[in-house]
């Protein structure tokens, strides 16, 4: 039985051993797999069939959803492949969800709005929330991995190693830097950078999906969003994340932390190689390309005639699929798959692969936030048992 109240003095108490922290992550770990369970057993049915989440799903399909499932080896019919959108879609809410609550932890740290020993509990309560999140999805992977038959062709080798990367940060240097930097307002800005970012991005895909671009209203809805979303990302993710990894690494090397500076250098390093060249760089050539072709489908004369328009709906589709990363995500994917031999059958749940929606948010993790990585990754899979 938990013992919530010596849970609650563990988040506060600044001299918590390594022990008792382990137990803390590990009771979070267990809140935020009973939170994503009931959040989508809850929201399903009230979205499950909505008009406007079908849509959502048909146009998912029309803008490349059917050409993946078909390079892959699994068709689907359009009906199919609207099932199983809806039937993820609360999942994915609670991914962004769940980062927010993470990043928000950090805020009275971050701008001094409590005294320094409850508001840096709360961000430390940020960080050990997300390396529970992080530890509990990796958990999942690896039974995945090792306790399935197919498990090989499931959880490939490359897909192991891109998870590991990515929880590197938060599952090596998360609790160290909680035991000895627990008030350290660098580090309460680095938690809420990462999680933040990845609540905006998430959110936005999510909320961007469901528009009907093609409306001119809708489709200024979709510029003003990624253009927000591209604003945070090159904050959080290029400007001052440069900053922060230089004020750390710089604050090792004064105190001689040999072993953070070592690991936490190399860790630091690989982020930002996957900051810049999968997130940052990539995301803006796409939305950039995405603006001109905007530009041009709102320059259509009013008698333009429909051969015309609808090749400039086509081109304009097929660069808000570019940005929200539809063409990315095919290649990581298929460069997973593409040299293994596996007789794939039609019949083959399509959550293997997942819907849009987690391909999408794929892209966020592999080239707009690696923070999200093993969010939108867990949901290739998540509904296998």
């Amino acid at each position: 039985m938990i013992n919530v109240s010596h849970l609650i003095d563990i988040i506060f108490d600044e001299n918590a051993t390594a022990s008792e922290l382990l137990t803390l992550v590990a009771a979070i770990a267990v809140f935020w797999a009973a939170f994503f369970y009931l959040f989508g057993l809850i929201l399903r049915p009230m979205v499950y069939g909505k008009p406007w989440l079908i849509a959502a799903g048909e146009r998912d399909y029309e803008r490349g959803g059917k050409e993946l499932y078909e390079q892959l080896g699994i068709a689907k019919t359009k009906d199919e492949f609207v099932d199983t959108f809806m039937d993820l879609w609360p999942w994915n809410q609670a991914v962004y969800v769940q980062h927010f609550v993470g990043g928000m932890l950090c805020v009275p740290a971050i701008f001094g709005l409590a005294d320094e020993g409850t508001a840096s509990s709360l961000a430390c309560l940020g960080i050990l929330s997300e390396m529970g999140w992080e530890i509990e999805d990796m958990a999942t992977w690896l039974y995945k991995r090792f306790c399935h038959p197919d498990g090989k062709v499931k959880v490939p080798n490359e897909l192991l190693v891109l998870l590991i990367i990515h929880h590197s940060m938060t599952t090596l240097l998360g609790m160290p830097m909680v035991l000895h930097y627990r008030n350290l307002r660098t580090l309460h800005w680095l938690c809420f950078d990462l999680q933040i970012a990845g609540a905006v991005a998430l959110s936005v895909q999510e909320y961007t999906k469901l528009l009907e671009i093609t409306e001119r209203r809708q489709l200024f809805q979709f510029q003003v969003l990624t253009s927000f979303a591209l604003v945070v990302m090159i904050v959080t993710r290029g400007l001052h994340w440069v900053y922060l990894c230089a004020d750390l690494i710089s604050m090792w090397y004064h105190e001689k932390a040999w072993v953070f500076l070592g690991v936490g250098s190399v860790i630091s390093l690989l982020f930002s190689f996957f900051n810049w060249f999968f997130c940052i760089e990539p995301f803006y050539k796409r939305f950039a390309k995405f603006v001109k072709v905007s530009a041009e489908y709102k320059k259509l004369p009013a008698d333009a005639d429909s051969k015309k328009r609808r090749s400039s709906v086509v081109v304009l589709e097929a660069a808000a699929a570019e940005v929200l990363g539809r063409q990315q995500v095919e290649e990581e994917i298929l460069s997973l798959f593409a040299e293994r031999k596996v007789k794939r059958r039609g019949t083959m749940p399509p959550s293997m692969f997942g819907s849009k929606g987690r391909r999408r948010a794929s892209v966020v993790l592999l080239r707009s936030s690696v923070g999200n990585i093993s969010n939108a990754l867990s949901r290739l899979d998540y509904k296998e048992d």
